[in-house]
Protein backbone atom coordinates (compact mmCIF):
# COMPACT_ATOMS: atom_id res chain seq x y z
CA UNK A 1 0.00 0.00 0.00
CA UNK A 2 1.19 3.53 0.67
CA UNK A 3 0.93 6.90 -1.04
CA UNK A 4 1.86 5.55 -4.48
CA UNK A 5 -1.04 3.08 -4.49
CA UNK A 6 -3.89 5.54 -4.01
CA UNK A 7 -4.87 9.16 -4.51
CA UNK A 8 -4.13 11.32 -7.52
CA UNK A 9 -0.84 9.53 -8.29
CA UNK A 10 -2.47 6.13 -8.86
CA UNK A 11 -5.94 6.71 -10.27
CA UNK A 12 -7.60 3.85 -12.15
CA UNK A 13 -8.56 5.98 -15.14
CA UNK A 14 -6.94 9.27 -16.10
CA UNK A 15 -6.54 11.81 -18.86
CA UNK A 16 -3.32 12.10 -20.77
CA UNK A 17 -1.91 13.65 -23.89
CA UNK A 18 -0.40 10.93 -26.05
CA UNK A 19 1.84 11.34 -29.09
CA UNK A 20 1.80 8.71 -31.86
CA UNK A 21 4.10 8.35 -34.84
CA UNK A 22 3.86 6.12 -37.90
CA UNK A 23 7.22 6.12 -39.66
CA UNK A 24 9.42 4.45 -42.23
CA UNK A 25 11.78 2.00 -40.49
CA UNK A 26 14.85 4.14 -41.20
CA UNK A 27 13.30 7.10 -39.38
CA UNK A 28 12.07 5.47 -36.18
CA UNK A 29 15.20 5.84 -34.02
CA UNK A 30 15.53 9.57 -34.82
CA UNK A 31 11.80 10.12 -34.24
CA UNK A 32 12.02 8.25 -30.94
CA UNK A 33 14.68 10.70 -29.82
CA UNK A 34 12.52 13.60 -31.02
CA UNK A 35 9.62 12.38 -28.85
CA UNK A 36 11.94 12.17 -25.82
CA UNK A 37 13.23 15.68 -26.60
CA UNK A 38 9.65 17.03 -26.67
CA UNK A 39 8.92 15.44 -23.29
CA UNK A 40 12.11 16.69 -21.65
CA UNK A 41 11.57 20.20 -23.02
CA UNK A 42 8.07 20.22 -21.52
CA UNK A 43 9.26 19.17 -18.07
CA UNK A 44 12.29 21.50 -18.17
CA UNK A 45 10.04 24.47 -19.00
CA UNK A 46 7.81 23.52 -16.06
CA UNK A 47 10.85 23.66 -13.77
CA UNK A 48 10.56 20.04 -12.63
CA UNK A 49 13.52 17.99 -11.46
CA UNK A 50 13.40 14.77 -13.48
CA UNK A 51 15.51 11.98 -14.86
CA UNK A 52 15.31 9.98 -18.09
CA UNK A 53 15.69 6.21 -17.76
CA UNK A 54 16.62 3.91 -20.64
CA UNK A 55 14.57 0.89 -19.61
CA UNK A 56 16.20 -2.57 -19.60
CA UNK A 57 14.77 -5.24 -21.89
CA UNK A 58 13.31 -7.16 -18.95
CA UNK A 59 11.05 -4.17 -18.15
CA UNK A 60 9.68 -3.76 -21.68
CA UNK A 61 6.24 -4.92 -22.75
CA UNK A 62 5.90 -7.23 -25.75
CA UNK A 63 5.46 -4.44 -28.35
CA UNK A 64 8.38 -2.23 -27.28
CA UNK A 65 11.79 -2.53 -28.88
CA UNK A 66 13.09 0.33 -26.75
CA UNK A 67 11.50 2.48 -24.08
CA UNK A 68 12.50 5.51 -22.04
CA UNK A 69 10.66 6.49 -18.85
CA UNK A 70 10.79 9.97 -17.40
CA UNK A 71 10.48 10.27 -13.64
CA UNK A 72 10.00 13.50 -11.70
CA UNK A 73 10.89 14.07 -8.07
CA UNK A 74 7.78 13.57 -5.92
CA UNK A 75 8.36 15.04 -2.43
CA UNK A 76 5.22 13.33 -1.05
CA UNK A 77 6.59 9.93 -2.06
CA UNK A 78 10.19 10.87 -1.18
CA UNK A 79 11.25 9.33 -4.49
CA UNK A 80 11.01 9.79 -8.22
CA UNK A 81 7.73 8.81 -9.87
CA UNK A 82 7.00 8.09 -13.51
CA UNK A 83 5.33 10.96 -15.34
CA UNK A 84 6.02 10.02 -18.94
CA UNK A 85 7.41 7.39 -21.28
CA UNK A 86 8.35 7.00 -24.94
CA UNK A 87 8.42 3.66 -26.79
CA UNK A 88 9.64 2.55 -30.18
CA UNK A 89 7.57 -0.51 -31.11
CA UNK A 90 9.28 -0.95 -34.51
CA UNK A 91 6.99 -3.07 -36.70
CA UNK A 92 5.29 -5.07 -33.90
CA UNK A 93 1.98 -3.15 -33.97
CA UNK A 94 2.12 -2.59 -37.73
CA UNK A 95 2.31 -6.35 -38.34
CA UNK A 96 -0.75 -6.95 -36.15
CA UNK A 97 -2.64 -4.13 -37.90
CA UNK A 98 -1.17 -4.81 -41.36
CA UNK A 99 0.00 -1.20 -41.80
CA UNK A 100 2.37 -1.01 -44.75
CA UNK A 101 3.96 1.54 -47.04
CA UNK A 102 5.67 1.36 -50.41
CA UNK A 103 9.16 2.88 -50.24
CA UNK A 104 10.45 5.15 -52.99
CA UNK A 105 12.56 3.32 -55.54
CA UNK A 106 16.32 3.61 -55.02
CA UNK A 107 17.67 6.84 -56.45
CA UNK A 108 14.38 8.50 -57.12
CA UNK A 109 10.88 9.38 -56.14
CA UNK A 110 9.14 8.33 -59.32
CA UNK A 111 5.54 7.31 -59.02
CA UNK A 112 3.99 4.17 -60.49
CA UNK A 113 0.60 4.26 -62.10
CA UNK A 114 -2.04 2.26 -60.30
CA UNK A 115 -4.55 0.41 -62.47
CA UNK A 116 -7.82 2.19 -63.07
CA UNK A 117 -10.62 1.15 -60.75
CA UNK A 118 -14.06 0.24 -62.03
CA UNK A 119 -15.62 3.06 -59.99
CA UNK A 120 -12.93 5.58 -60.92
CA UNK A 121 -14.17 6.04 -64.47
CA UNK A 122 -10.99 4.71 -66.05
CA UNK A 123 -8.66 7.25 -64.43
CA UNK A 124 -5.22 6.09 -63.42
CA UNK A 125 -3.84 7.39 -60.13
CA UNK A 126 -0.25 7.90 -59.12
CA UNK A 127 1.10 5.67 -56.34
CA UNK A 128 4.28 6.79 -54.54
CA UNK A 129 7.16 4.37 -54.37
CA UNK A 130 7.71 1.39 -56.55
CA UNK A 131 8.92 -1.69 -54.75
CA UNK A 132 7.54 -4.27 -52.41
CA UNK A 133 5.51 -2.97 -49.47
CA UNK A 134 7.09 -2.90 -46.02
CA UNK A 135 5.68 -2.62 -42.53
CA UNK A 136 5.84 0.83 -40.95
CA UNK A 137 7.28 1.45 -37.49
CA UNK A 138 5.05 2.81 -34.73
CA UNK A 139 6.10 4.91 -31.77
CA UNK A 140 4.17 6.35 -28.87
CA UNK A 141 4.96 8.72 -26.04
CA UNK A 142 3.02 10.26 -23.20
CA UNK A 143 3.46 14.01 -23.39
CA UNK A 144 1.47 14.55 -20.22
CA UNK A 145 -0.15 12.16 -17.73
CA UNK A 146 -2.40 14.83 -16.25
CA UNK A 147 -2.85 13.61 -12.64
CA UNK A 148 0.83 12.79 -12.14
CA UNK A 149 1.92 16.09 -13.62
CA UNK A 150 -0.47 17.92 -11.28
CA UNK A 151 1.01 16.00 -8.32
CA UNK A 152 4.57 16.87 -9.41
CA UNK A 153 3.72 20.57 -9.82
CA UNK A 154 1.76 20.87 -6.56
CA UNK A 155 4.36 19.04 -4.48
CA UNK A 156 7.42 20.70 -5.99
CA UNK A 157 6.06 24.26 -5.91
CA UNK A 158 4.21 24.19 -2.58
CA UNK A 159 5.37 26.80 -0.07
CA UNK A 160 5.56 26.53 3.73
CA UNK A 161 2.20 28.36 4.08
CA UNK A 162 0.47 25.82 1.83
CA UNK A 163 0.31 28.09 -1.21
CA UNK A 164 1.63 26.86 -4.57
CA UNK A 165 3.79 28.98 -6.87
CA UNK A 166 2.50 28.63 -10.44
CA UNK A 167 5.36 27.71 -12.82
CA UNK A 168 6.10 30.75 -14.98
CA UNK A 169 5.31 28.95 -18.24
CA UNK A 170 1.76 28.21 -16.99
CA UNK A 171 0.92 31.72 -15.80
CA UNK A 172 -0.54 32.91 -19.13
CA UNK A 173 -2.98 29.99 -18.95
CA UNK A 174 -3.88 30.84 -15.35
CA UNK A 175 -4.92 34.41 -16.10
CA UNK A 176 -1.56 35.71 -14.91
CA UNK A 177 -1.94 34.08 -11.47
CA UNK A 178 1.46 33.69 -9.82
CA UNK A 179 0.43 31.88 -6.64
CA UNK A 180 -2.45 29.56 -5.79
CA UNK A 181 -3.44 30.27 -2.21
CA UNK A 182 -6.33 29.32 0.05
CA UNK A 183 -9.11 31.91 -0.02
CA UNK A 184 -9.00 34.28 2.91
CA UNK A 185 -11.69 33.69 5.55
CA UNK A 186 -14.50 36.23 5.74
CA UNK A 187 -15.37 37.65 9.15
Amino acid sequence: AGAASKGLYRVHQFSKVEMFVVAAPGQSDALHQELIDIETELFTELGLHFKVLDMPAVDLGAPAYRKFDIEAWMPGLQRYGEISSASNCTDYQARRLNIRFRPAPPGGEAADEAPASKKGGGKKTKVAGGGKTEFVHTLNATACAVPRLIVAILENFQQADGSVVVPEVLRPFMGGMQVIAAPTARR
